[in-house]
């Protein structure tokens, strides 16, 4: 307490004045929208306010009436006097703390994160929609006519209903309105820190009053209203009101309340969330919207026996409070302070204040509610954000309120659910330098094994028709298939079924199915599914710190799987079940080929094969084999004709120190490979016969060989180890008493 009276107690002192200043007019202007009494506006700016203060998390956060409830609110309650013989008060008292309550259970429930899934373009779109109605219902205020008599409650109505009625326009409150209007408007202008609303009301009032328009006596049916013509302003706080409903409840009232409440219940959040969000994003502050929900619900609860309606958090009071240097949740407390004491202290005089000053007022507020920029966003973000904020600023002009906040939520949730409801497939190809290359689906080039990554969530509605899906990545070549799985959430039984049917389909078609990447909420998923027993411990690879260790391991397994099933075809061949026994290069052949660019130098081709040694287990190296601008075989280059030009000249300085040595190495460095690569070397056709390969490599004493299409391109190589193999098959069996070959 001591630090906080040092160091911070002044600073929210003066943002709360400040808060306060702005806040009044603007607190009874939102009592006009929602067609209360302005002293209602300054009762919910002082009550909610203090309560959502002490119990919320956000430092900035100021509650009171908002533009967007008050319209909603209105929109809600217009028709139920009438009709149920209550007073607006007492309904509108039942709906705030209907409101609180649905807030609180949320907060209970600890649901704070359901904002997440509401678009900020619904409140974007919502906002644009209500100032658009704020403004066009205010416009009778603004001109002096009354519309009590005209049945006017749609937009379009009210649009009608003011064009038909313009001539009945009352020229000294139009006067009023658009001086108001001016002063507002100019007032930031001259001086951001002039408080804009409070000096609109003060001129236009004092003028009105020294003029005496607010008077029968002097203008007759052509005098301004004044505040007082509505329900005179009491000098005194707000004391405590059991809502009449809860004495005498009306069950059929609170039933056509119910979704409504909902309906505003969830804005409010959204709009607190939204706000305390911005400010905390300046701020650095982590917020709690748990808390925040709880905290908004209270405050409706508590506010409603203190004859207040439901507010919320104010997007421009947060503003005002936050620049105005408020350092803690004090300032709004020290807000609803000073309110206080205006109420208390100018009371009386606020009864003076013209309606049509406050309709000034709620005009460019409506206006300003209109966020360019933030719509400018929203429509340049894409589709999705573009659609939800079309809908719903549609449905705010043309359905009741209640129904276009759900119909935003509704968008939000559908867009959601179209992000999440689909697996993200890529695969994966593999670099020549034992990296892996990420390209989009079924774009991979074809290959023996296609590795298949996916990512997202893995739920019911993802895993639908997905194993069909997965069956475009397979080509004619395809023997198997490896599914990448570590980035998979939300994994159910609908998944496992899927999983299920897609390995049975590969066995259909003869093929095989690896996985990988599998980490601990899917591994139990798998054995508890009984998968994991049907796709085989051999074929499941588990996740491991180092990336894409499981992913290496089972492409190993996969490649063996291929190599297994290339010696069974070629042992058939041999044994005479083919129509032609003959081996050919292209029987024996791997398309695992590095083909490296023919004008890269030196350098490069040393760290490429110094990548290669590492995730080789052969001891002996493969020679990089170059290819033109063409992309024909122009040349080889093998580590020992490397290491023959980088030891050149080393000879003798063998006392040299390693740096040394390494100076020297490096003379070479930018040599071409074009300049030492070898092209007298045999090449062969994938239709070359065995002996020919043989021969070719005992002569020349070749580890491998490159085999090419009948253009020069290289398609695969053919290792001594591959002949060998092939040489062994062609041995007759013993067993069956044939002579030894």
């Amino acid at each position: 307490m001591k630090s906080y009276f040092r160091e911070k107690l002044r600073a929210d002192a003066f943002a709360g004045l400040t808060v306060a200043v702005m806040g009044v007019p603007q607190a009874m202007a939102y009592a006009l929208i929602a067609g209360l009494p302005p002293v209602y506006g300054l009762y919910t700016a002082i009550v909610t306010c203090v309560v959502a203060a002490v119990l919320g998390s956000s430092s900035h956060l100021v509650t009171g009436p908002t533009n967007a409830l008050c319209m909603v609110m209105l929109s809600l309650t217009v028709h139920l006097p009438e009709k149920y013989g209550v007073s607006a008060l007492e309904i509108i008292f039942l709906l705030s703390l209907m409101i609180g309550a649905i807030q609180t259970i949320f907060g209970l429930l600890r649901l704070g994160r359901i904002v997440r899934y509401v678009s900020n373009s619904v409140v974007i779109g919502f906002t644009a929609g209500a100032g658009i109605l704020i403004a066009f219902n205010q416009i009778p205020n603004l001109l002096g006519i009354d519309l009590s008599g005209a049945n006017a409650e749609r937009f379009y109505e009210v649009v009608i209903a003011t064009i038909r009625h313009i001539p009945q326009t009352n020229p000294y409150a139009l006067g009023v309105g658009l001086a108001t209007v001016l002063i507002v408007i100019a007032a930031p202008k001259i001086d951001r820190r002039l408080p804009a609303a409070l000096l609109g009301v003060a001129v236009t009032g004092l003028a009105c009053y020294l003029l005496g328009w607010h008077t029968t006596e002097e203008l007759g049916e052509l005098h301004v209203g004044i505040v007082r013509d509505i329900e005179p302003i009491r000098g005194s706080l707000p004391g405590f009101h059991l809502p009449e409903l809860l004495r005498y409840p009306n069950y059929e009232l609170t039933r056509e309340l119910g979704s409504g409440a909902l309906a505003l219940a969830l804005l409010g959040l959204v709009e607190a969330a939204s706000i305390s969000r911005a400010v905390a994003a300046s701020t650095g502050q982590r917020l709690n919207f748990t808390r925040e929900f709880f905290a908004q619900g209270v405050a409706k609860i508590v506010g409603s026996f203190f004859q207040c309606f439901a507010g919320s958090g104010s997007f421009t009071r947060t503003a005002v409070c936050h620049r105005s240097g408020g350092r803690t949740r004090m300032a709004a407390i020290f807000s609803a302070g000073w309110t206080a004491l205006a109420l208390v202290a100018f009371g009386d005089v606020a009864n003076f204040i013209p309606k049509a000053a406050l309709a000034g007022i709620l005009v460019v507020i409506a206006f300003s509610m209109i966020d360019k920029h933030r719509l400018r966003l929203a429509w340049r973000s894409g589709k999705s954000p573009r659609f939800i904020l079309l809908g719903t600023l549609a449905s705010t002009l043309i359905l009741p309120l209640e129904f276009a906040i759900f119909v935003g939520v509704f968008l939000s949730f559908v867009v959601v659910l179209r992000t999440t409801g689909k697996t993200d497939l890529t695969q994966l190809a593999t670099r020549t330098d034992g990296g892996f290359e990420e390209v989009p689906f079924k774009r991979a080039a074809a290959s023996p094994v296609a590795t298949v990554n996916m990512e997202g969530d893995f739920y019911f509605a993802a895993a639908d028709d997905l194993d069909y899906e997965l069956l475009e990545c397979i080509t004619p070549q395809t023997r198997v298939i490896v599914l990448r799985m570590k980035r998979l959430r939300a994994v159910g039984s609908t998944a496992m079924a899927m999983l299920g049917h897609f390995s049975k389909l590969l066995r259909e078609r003869g093929l095989h199915l690896v996985v990988c990447g599998i980490e601990g909420e899917l591994e139990r998923v798998m054995t508890g599914s009984g998968l994991r027993q049907r796709l085989g411990e051999e074929n499941i690879f588990y996740a491991d710190n180092k990336l894409f260790q499981s992913t290496e391991l089972a492409l190993a397994r996969a490649w063996s799987i291929v190599e297994m099933e290339q010696r069974d075809d070629l042992a058939t061949k041999v044994m005479g079940k083919a129509p032609d026994p003959k081996i050919r290069a292209g029987d024996i052949m791997s398309p695992r080929c590095i083909r490296f660019g023919y004008q890269h130098q030196l350098r490069e081709a040393l760290w490429l094969m110094s990548e290669l040694q590492k995730h080789t287990k052969s001891l002996q190296p493969t020679p990089l084999f170059l290819q033109d601008e063409e992309a024909k075989l122009a040349g080889k280059i093998s580590p020992w004709q490397i290491l023959g030009v980088l030891a050149a000249g080393v000879e003798g300085s063998l006392d040299l120190e390693d740096a040394a040595v390494g100076k020297m190495f490096r003379r070479d460095f930018t040599r071409l490979i074009a300049e030492i690569a070898r092209d007298d070397f045999a090449r062969h056709e994938e239709d070359a016969p065995l002996e020919e390969l043989l021969d070719s490599m005992a002569t020349e004493d070749l580890q491998v060989v490159p085999i090419c299409d009948d253009s020069g391109h290289i398609k695969g190589l053919v290792s001594a180890d591959d002949v060998l193999r092939s040489v062994v098959t062609m041995l007759p069996d013993p067993d069956k008493g044939a002579a030894h070959g």
